[in-house]
Parts: C-alpha cells; sequence; structure tokens
C-alpha cells in the first residue's frame, strides 16, 4: 500500500503536467467571450485551488521525507565534521533537486491562475 501511495507521489506532477494544457486551453478560450468571462474566472479559481492542493500534498510529502534524514545529519555532524555533513547534504540536494523541479508548473500555475482569475472577475466602468 505504502510503495502504491509513493509511486502515485511520483507521477503526480507528469499528470498534472499533462492535465494543465488542456485545461488552461478551454479556460483561455472560454476568458475571449465577454458572456463565458465569469465561468473561465471561476475556472481559473478552481484550477488554481487544486494546484495548490496538489503541491501542497507534495511538498509535505517531500518535508516528510527529507525530515527523516534528520538523525543522519546530526549522526554525521557531530561524528565526522561540518565537511562530511556539507557534502552529505550536497548529495541529497542533487537527488532530490529534479523532483522539486517538477513542482514548477504547480507553482506557476497557482500564482498565475490566481491572477488570471482575478483579472477576470473585476468590474469593468461603463466607458
Amino acid at each position: 500500500m505504502f510503495n502504491l501511495a509513493a509511486g502515485a507521489l511520483e507521477w503526480l506532477p507528469t499528470g498534472f503536467n499533462w492535465a494543465v494544457l488542456p485545461v488552461a486551453v478551454a479556460l483561455v478560450v472560454l476568458a475571449l467571450r465577454e458572456r463565458t468571462r465569469p465561468l473561465a474566472a471561476t475556472g481559473f479559481l478552481v484550477a488554481a485551488a487544486v494546484s495548490a492542493a496538489l503541491l501542497s500534498l507534495l511538498l509535505a510529502a517531500s518535508v516528510f521525507h527529507l525530515l527523516g534524514y534528520g538523525r543522519a545529519l546530526i549522526d554525521l555532524l557531530l561524528n565526522f565534521g561540518p565537511s562530511v555533513t556539507g557534502q552529505y547534504i550536497a548529495t541529497l540536494a542533487h537527488e532530490n533537486g529534479p523532483r522539486f523541479l517538477s513542482l514548477a508548473p504547480m507553482v506557476f500555475t497557482t500564482g498565475l491562475a490566481s491572477v488570471a482569475a482575478i483579472y477576470l472577475r473585476r468590474v469593468r466602468d461603463p466607458e
């Protein structure tokens, strides 16, 4: 059961990347027409909420995983000194860096979808 959850967390950014493009295209098409802009704004809000929820889940799992290395870091620091501990931290960052970089589309989706929703919801002054 744990392997299934770990595998799902590993593939979640890839699935998100495949799903975000068609949703974004549909919402942009809806935003082009005046009548459907409120619907597009709601869609952008939902996209931002889903992205933030998935992002928080993945970040919580990653932090929990990395905090498991805390005892090893303290043992290395006390037994071998700061140079060995620094090399160990560099190795951890090198191995886990791509995992954190794969979260970048989720971060950008949360921010940009929120901005788009606010922009589409603003009240237009009659000219």
